[in-house]
């Protein structure tokens, strides 16, 4: 397994524009074949999206270490992420982060996400059983340095911008498969929102979106 790992983050990451050390230390030091459902742990390291219950995916390891690139991390960042899947990329977000809350709306795949987490010993992630979208139910009061969408989106509500902290940043897989942009945005302080696309991938889309107040770039 480990010369696996080293030849994905050799032929794929650094390959495909990962060149962040704090990145290559996160995804050495959480092995993703023990998030990965085990009739699938042969194809851990390879290039592609493997399937997780509930008709999920886990995001290929190029799209993973890309985002996790590009939200430039701090240790005393607050994290969310919709769309928990396995709980790998959270436990990404963990490595380099003060605190990730991740939503998961198929109670089961919550389930089988807090168990990889806890079975790896990951204490600073609160993986929570709900809606993504409904921020307001489940995190009201609270802002976020991070945002990571795990799932792609057709439109988000507006409400998203309002829970980034000030120079907070958003990651958002934007469009329909099978042309899908990661999109960054980040509010600075006088609350402008700025936007850019970082690259095109294929990701599912999340479940139980909503078709109105879209997000406008």
């Amino acid at each position: 397994m480990q010369e696996a790992r080293i030849n994905m983050i050799e032929n794929q990451l650094r390959a495909g524009g990962v060149h962040v050390k704090e990145v290559f230390d996160a995804v050495s030091a959480i092995r993703r074949e023990e998030f990965v459902p085990s009739e699938y742990r042969q194809y851990a390291f390879a290039d592609m999206e493997i399937p997780l219950p509930y008709a999920q995916n886990m995001l290929t390891p190029l799209s993973e270490a890309l985002v996790l690139q590009e939200t430039g991390l701090r240790k005393d960042d607050t994290v969310l992420e919709i769309g928990t899947g396995s709980g790998y990329m959270a436990a990404l977000l963990s490595h380099q982060s003060r605190h990730v809350t991740t939503v998961e709306i198929e109670e089961g795949l919550k389930q089988q996400a807090q168990d990889n987490l806890d079975r790896y010993g990951i204490k600073n992630v609160q993986v929570i059983h709900d809606n993504g979208f409904l921020i307001e139910r489940y995190a009201r009061d609270r802002l976020f340095d991070v945002i990571v969408f795990s799932g792609s989106v057709s439109n988000i509500p507006e409400t998203f911008k309002d829970k980034l902290a000030d120079n907070g940043r958003m990651i958002v897989f934007y469009g329909t498969e099978p042309c899908v942009q990661a999109i960054f945005l980040q509010k600075n302080s006088a609350m402008d929102i700025k936007t850019g696309i970082l690259f095109q991938t294929s990701v599912k889309p999340l479940k139980e979106q909503p078709g109105r107040s879209p997000f406008r770039f």
